[in-house]
């Protein structure tokens, strides 16, 4: 798969997954966030599922994120290339509309994001056309109810969960979480298998596809880490870390790719108001 595919294929996936996560700049007195505890002896499991439901039950959220895509230097590219997708947001739980200010830094682009009732919108942020994406578009942010219930389901695909030495993330105290995924288990999931064949049957070139991706993630590095708050259980941080290895081609040898994306959310619970764009075009891509 060429890089450029490579990392459309992953902001896709990992944009959703990433929104359950975070960390935060101020206490849960100005969230209203309700105190939460787990006792001290609490296994990570235990730490994992009390804390996807405190995140699950909060109002809204405000969101920071970076996502880095590194790609050493090659045979035919003598050079390290980076793509950097960094941005902010809100969420609304009530009515799960969204919005966000991206930044594509490498490319030195802008856009601002709408979701409302489930449509989605984009325009550049220099620019007042808004355009609507097409209903099967993957860019989507799911909700955190869809977040929270999905990773709790994932908890048994995953090869390793640990309790590391709790941390402090900007003033809050935090339990530390890391996990392995078990990419065998997570390719039999139904729900999986359903998002590859796209609502129809696995065909060839579908089935030849899910090969390529199991091939790849058979020799990947995937490591999630969790923070979450120890008074209030929401999560405060997340930091991925994904390595992944291409096979290279002619006088290219095997080298490495790396995915890094780390979200942070510094508000809860404030009040969100996001409204459909006046007007739109249909995006026709290009």
């Amino acid at each position: 798969m060429r890089p450029g595919r490579l990392f459309t294929a992953l902001v896709s996936l990992f944009l959703g997954l990433s929104m359950l996560l975070g960390a935060a700049a101020c206490g849960g007195e100005t969230e209203g966030l309700l105190k939460r505890e787990v006792p001290e002896n609490a296994t990570p499991e235990k730490i994992m599922l009390e804390g996807l439901n405190a995140t699950d039950e909060v109002s809204s959220l405000h969101y920071v994120f970076e996502y880095a895509f590194i790609v050493p230097p090659t045979g035919k590219q003598p050079y390290t290339a980076e793509v950097r997708l960094a941005g902010e947001g809100d969420y609304d739980a009530a009515t799960e509309n969204a919005r966000a200010h991206l930044t594509w830094s490498t490319f030195n682009k802008e856009f601002d994001y709408v979701l409302y009732e489930g449509v989605q919108y984009f325009r550049a942020a220099d620019g007042d056309k808004w355009y609507e994406l097409p209903a099967e578009s993957t860019l989507r942010i799911p909700s955190i109810s869809e977040i929270a219930r999905n990773t709790a389901e994932y908890l048994d695909n995953f090869q390793k969960i640990t309790r590391l030495q709790d941390e402090v993330v900007d003033g809050r105290d935090c339990y530390h979480i890391a996990m392995v995924p078990n990419f065998d288990a997570v390719m039999e999931d139904e729900e999986f298998l359903n998002m590859i064949r796209g609502g129809g049957d696995l065909d060839e070139s579908k089935l030849a596809e899910l090969e390529r991706i199991k091939e790849q993630l058979k020799e990947a590095s995937v490591n999630y880490e969790y923070w979450f708050d120890k008074e209030y259980l929401v999560l405060r941080r997340t930091l991925y870390n994904i390595e992944m290895v291409q096979r290279g081609d002619g006088d290219t040898p095997p080298y490495t790719v790396k995915v890094i994306m780390e979200i942070a959310f510094p508000r809860y619970n404030q009040k969100v108001e996001i409204s459909k764009p006046e007007t739109t075009l249909l995006y026709k891509g290009g």
